[in-house]
């Protein structure tokens, strides 16, 4: 079969279109290798401005790489760029509600921001996705810190029931000093604190003792002990 010159052309052109594609595939798939590299080392090292940037560059050629957007929130999040971070992680739950990871993120990031509603939300929705004693006891001290109360309480016997209460602890701040206490000891006193500001001092005092109870040294609930009887 003979091909006039037209023909010819035109296979030449397509078969030049096909060499290029390639060639860009190729070119994007090594610069997103090595950008990652970039990101191992930033990470390495804990230059997490560059870190940030090598993932813009990873997501500008290898849009599809998804996971690379919770990194990014990740990232913004150990900044302090609560902003930023919130922002991703609303654009990846929008495409999934389950998210767990951006549900954290949010959860934390308004949190660190002195927004205990919109982090009780995401706590709210977070929790009955993970099961996380942690979640829920994080449920309870943010609704003790807007005053429900009631809420709290209900709360903390749910946390009571959590089969994960047992082997959970907690690491508390009280003047100033960190300390490790069984999170079911950190329970009795959050129950006390509620009590005592319901003014039911006798069941505020038994709760402060029961957590005295599970943690002798609990500096936390023996300061609020010690100032009852004060």
């Amino acid at each position: 079969m003979n091909l006039n010159v037209k023909s010819i052309r035109y296979i030449l052109f397509f078969i030049c279109l096909s060499v290029l594609a390639c060639n860009q595939g190729n070119f994007k798939s090594e610069f997103s290798n090595h950008k990652k590299e970039v990101y191992r080392q930033a990470m390495q090292n804990g230059d997490y401005e560059v870190a940030t940037q090598a993932i813009y560059d990873i997501l500008a050629t290898q849009p599809s790489e998804n996971a690379w957007r919770d990194s990014l929130a990740l990232l913004y999040a150990q900044q302090k760029a609560y902003p930023q971070a919130l922002k991703i992680s609303e654009q990846q739950i929008a495409q999934n509600p389950n998210d767990t990871l951006m549900l954290k993120v949010q959860a934390l990031s308004y949190k660190s921001m002195n927004n205990p509603k919109k982090s009780l939300e995401a706590y709210e929705k977070l929790y009955p996705l993970t099961q996380n004693v942690y979640h829920l006891y994080e449920i309870a001290t943010i609704q003790y810190s807007m005053t429900r109360l009631q809420e709290c309480l209900l709360t903390a016997k749910s946390l009571h029931a959590h089969k994960g209460l047992g082997e959970a602890r907690i690491n508390l701040n009280f003047n100033q000093q960190n300390q490790v206490v069984p999170l079911k000891a950190a329970v009795y006193n959050i129950q006390g604190v509620v009590a005592k500001d319901l003014d039911k001092q006798a069941e505020a005092k038994a709760f402060f003792e029961q957590a005295l109870k599970v943690a002798p040294d609990f500096a936390l609930a023996k300061g609020n002990l010690e100032e009852m009887k004060g």
